[in-house]
C-alpha cells in the first residue's frame, strides 16, 4: 500500500519517504489516512511484517533516498519490530534514521527499549479521533529540516 499524490518541487520532485511495518491492515490504513494532509510531500510505503521491511531496506541502494522516518509495530510475524529496530541500528546508512515503535503496548520496558535504540515510542490510539493527531506526533520524530519542510507545505 502506498500513499500517492502530486510531486513537489523539493529535491527534484522527490517526496520524503516513510516506511511503516504493521501486520494489522486497519492500522496501516489509519496511519496512511493520518498522513493524507502531507501527501504532497510524503510517500508512505507499507509492509505487513518485519521481514518485508528489512528486505526492502537491505535492497535500497546508496543512490536511493533514505527514509525520513521508519514506523514499526512491535508485535509482527516473521520478525518483530524490536528485532527490526536492532538490525536497523547495525546498518551504517540507517543507524541514525529516525524510527518510532508504534504499538498497543504501554509497558515501560518497551519504552526503555525504544530509547536505548534511539527510537520514539507512541502508543496506538484507541479511536479515530485520537488517530487524527497521530501524524503530527510521528513528524515530531523527523529531523528539524524535514519537519519544517513538511509543515510549511500543508
Amino acid at each position: 500500500m502506498t500513499l500517492s499524490a502530486k510531486d513537489t518541487e523539493k529535491d527534484k520532485g522527490e517526496k520524503h519517504l516513510i516506511l511503516y511495518a504493521d501486520d494489522d491492515i486497519d492500522d496501516l490504513e489509519l496511519v496512511c489516512e493520518a498522513f493524507e494532509q502531507y501527501s504532497d510531500n510524503v510517500e508512505i510505503r507499507t509492509f505487513r511484517d518485519g521481514g518485508q521491511i528489512l528486505s526492502y531496506i537491505e535492497q535500497m541502494g546508496d543512490r536511493n533516498p533514505k527514509p525520513c522516518l521508519i514506523i514499526l509495530d512491535i508485535n509482527m510475524p516473521v520478525i518483530n519490530g524490536k528485532d527490526v529496530l536492532k538490525k536497523l541500528r547495525t546498518i551504517k546508512r540507517f543507524d541514525e534514521v529516525p524510527a518510532v515503535l508504534f504499538t498497543t503496548s504501554s509497558m515501560p520496558v518497551d519504552k526503555e527499549f525504544a530509547e536505548k535504540h534511539k527510537a520514539g515510542f507512541i502508543t496506538k490510539p484507541l479511536n479515530a479521533k485520537q488517530m487524527e493527531r497521530i501524524s503530527d506526533q510521528f513528524i515530531e520524530h523527523c529531523t528539524d529540516e524535514i519537519r519544517k519542510n513538511l509543515k510549511k507545505n500543508i
